[in-house]
């Protein structure tokens, strides 16, 4: 049965599609300031917490705010803002943390233009101050994670579509501006991007900068075959427009945002699919399942994309949708997406033996795409690896993956995107509790050894950032590292922008730890791990077992399941208000671990965590599915205990949200319940 395009559709049945906000500054043309922003009083109540804060900064950092400002340019200080900046999708354990990275910025500017973004760069160089530019943070690699006592530029609010070129099938496009909300207005023009990420609520800039492989690779290739276009700040403060044929523009593909900050992009489009189909079959093992794959490729069918997902992670869908009878068998699978009048017509190649489940698996499979992590809320923590292999040799990599899993007592879950009729990028992950700092030390080095399992078939990790440089000559080719090396140094002679990672002297491999974490000393390392990993894994099955550790509430699941993607951002009234991270899903379990941990925090970070409209927003667009709601009516619980309910601030809060007319566009596209904010008025507020 042909599909029309319309909505995604999740695994458990729900439509994430209406979910997606297009109103976080993506627009047809640049965005003028308005007159009365949302919010505006609560903002200027809220500007008070920062304000407190600047007494603590270091005279650098003191100076520069007081620079940013002038330009007025906003400056977050608040500590609940700087911690949300000093993290990523990535949650290394505690003793990493230490040796590796132990630190949050001084504070966040947020600027909302290419010249404010450019102020903010040559202000940091004239003061000495070191920065990192962060996109959505939603990336697992460390890549965006702060300098020590720095700055962090949040790109957030660089976000929009300057031109829509339907005609030309193009788009310019500002760089802090999500996937997600990009597709959306995409498709009101009839139009669709030719390939995403998986995480579809990172920005465009970000993922041009990191990874660049994702959904529809196999058909449209790399992201940058489809950008003609950047404009760049580069770490000295000056303005470059970069086309595709400049060699810096080269560099700039997987920098990692060490070699400048993006800030606009001209992307290439395709037409919207009219008709698409998706097919799911299963095979015996994953040699037929690849085998299929080659045979799909060579046909010269018209296959959009191609997803396969691994026997244990088909047995935790099982966990996940609650069907009325097993529909799925326990083998491999294979998830074909066609479009076009010819999709009905595609057919399976002769001699393959396979079963093919009902379609509404198929569908309900392909609209969960954009959610690897879905299986988190098991939990409560889980970790993996991201690795480019070879198609030919993937099955020998989830084979052993998965005897590395069974030798530590725990089952690894690997779906994977085909990306060409030669790579693959494979997703592994695995279920761990981060309550258990012992326990979940060993998950991190079996991340790890995931990874050099990949290399040794020959393959590659996704990104570097600051988790995988023992690995970055698999990532980088020595003729290329050689090129960003030099004009790195060209650029940040004195080694301030985004300082830490593998291009920097003060690279977090280094130092008094060095002598470690060199690349052939953790790979010689990892390998005679992996030598005696069965003894390792029967010593760690008898000493972690779960008996010890009580079942979590609706807080702390949410607090350590929350993958911390973003999703919840760009949809969240609060944010739209404030501007304030800490208002949003992400920003508020941050808090409450601390919470949790029976850390104190200050009064101002406890009144923002009541600064919600109780909208459903975040846990419709939560990969992991997460009770939200629940786990903010418990947090709010224990901050009123401790510091008391602020009640004119929510009652300003809610009455300047609903009276926005943002708020009432969010209403209107089914985004947010009709409901929203009711309770806290009825209750607080009168």
């Amino acid at each position: 049965m042909e599909r029309q395009e319309g909505g995604v559709r999740r695994l458990d049945g729900s439509d994430s599609s209406h979910a997606v906000s297009a109103l976080t500054g993506v627009s047809k043309i640049p965005q003028k300031k308005a007159e009365k922003a949302p919010g505006k009083k609560v903002r200027e109540s809220l500007k008070e917490f920062d304000e407190k804060k600047y007494g603590y900064l270091a005279e650098g950092l003191a100076a520069l705010r007081a620079e940013l400002e002038k330009s007025g340019i906003s400056v977050l200080a608040t500590e609940s803002e700087r911690d949300i900046r000093g993290t990523d999708a990535s949650e290394p354990p505690k003793i990493l943390k230490i040796l590796l990275f132990h630190d949050v910025p001084g504070l966040a500017a947020m600027p909302k233009t290419h010249e404010e973004v450019a102020t903010c760069v040559r202000l940091c160089r004239k003061l000495g101050i070191p920065l990192v530019i962060r996109g959505a943070g939603s990336s697992a690699f460390g890549a965006v994670l702060p300098p020590e006592g720095g700055a962090v530029i949040d790109m957030g609010g660089i976000s929009g579509i300057l031109l829509m070129d339907p005609s030309n099938l193009r788009v310019v496009v500002r760089a802090g501006t999500r996937w997600a909300d990009l597709s959306l207005e995409l498709k009101k023009q009839g139009l669709a991007l030719k390939t995403s990420p998986s995480s579809f609520f990172s920005t465009v800039g970000g993922w041009f900068v990191t990874g660049g492989y994702g959904l529809g690779s196999l058909s449209y290739g790399h992201i940058s075959k489809h950008v003609s276009s950047i404009r760049v700040v580069l770490p000295d403060g000056s303005d470059r427009r970069l086309s595709s044929a400049d060699e810096l523009f080269g560099l700039m593909i997987g920098s990692e945002g060490q070699l400048g900050a993006i800030t606009e992009m001209t992307l290439s489009v395709r037409l919207a699919p009219k008709i698409s189909k998706t097919l799911l079959v299963q095979t015996s093992d994953d040699t037929a399942a690849f085998g299929l794959v080659s045979s799909l490729i060579a046909s010269k069918a018209p296959i959009s994309h191609i997803m396969f997902y691994d026997v244990n992670r088909i047995k935790e869908i099982g966990h996940l949708v609650h069907l009325p009878q097993p529909y799925l068998s326990e083998s491999p699978a294979v998830l074909i997406e066609t479009e076009g009048e010819e999709a009905a017509k595609i057919g399976l190649p002769p001699g393959i033996k396979v079963t093919e489940p009902p379609e509404f698996l198929a569908n309900m499979l392909w609209g969960d795409r954009y959610f690897p992590m879905r299986g988190r809320i098991r939990g409560p923590g889980m970790l993996g690896a991201e690795v480019i292999a070879p198609i030919a040799a993937v099955p020998s990599f989830l084979g052993r993956v998965r005897q590395l899993g069974q030798f530590f007592g725990i089952e690894i879950a690997s779906e994977s995107h085909i990306l060409s009729d030669k790579e693959a990028l494979v997703l592994s992950f695995f279920l761990t509790d981060q309550r258990r700092p012992l326990m979940y030390t060993i998950h991190a080095v079996l991340s790890m050894l995931i990874t050099r399992i990949g290399t040794d078939l020959g393959g590659r990790p996704y990104a570097v950032g600051i988790w995988n440089q023992p690995f970055s000559s698999f990532v980088v080719s020595r003729e290329k590292m050689a090129g960003l090396k030099r004009v790195n140094r060209e650029l940040d002679p004195d080694d301030l922008f985004n300082p830490g990672k593998f291009l920097s002297k003060r690279a977090k491999m280094s130092g008094p730890i060095a002598i470690f974490l060199r690349e052939r000393m953790t790979l010689f390392a990892l390998g005679a791990l992996m030598g005696v990993a069965s003894l390792a894994g029967r010593v760690t099955k008898g000493v972690f077992s779960p008996k010890h550790v009580k079942g979590p509430t609706d807080l702390e699941l949410s607090t350590y399941a929350c993958t911390r993607c973003g999703a919840c951002v760009s949809v969240c009234p609060a944010f739209i208000a404030t501007g304030r991270e800490s208002t949003t899903g992400r920003g508020k379990l941050l808090t409450a671990r601390k919470i949790l941990a029976k850390r104190a925090i200050d009064e101002d970070e406890a009144k923002e965590l009541f600064l919600c409209m109780k909208c459903h927003a975040c846990e419709e667009v939560c990969q992991t599915r997460l009770p939200l709601l629940s786990a903010y009516e418990e947090l709010e619980d224990l901050a009123e205990f401790r510091y008391g309910r602020p009640k004119e601030l929510i009652e300003s809060f809610v009455a300047e949200v609903e009276a926005s007319p943002e708020y009432n566009q969010l209403l209107y596209k089914g985004v947010i319940s009709p409901d929203a904010g009711a309770k806290e008025v009825e209750t607080d507020a009168v």
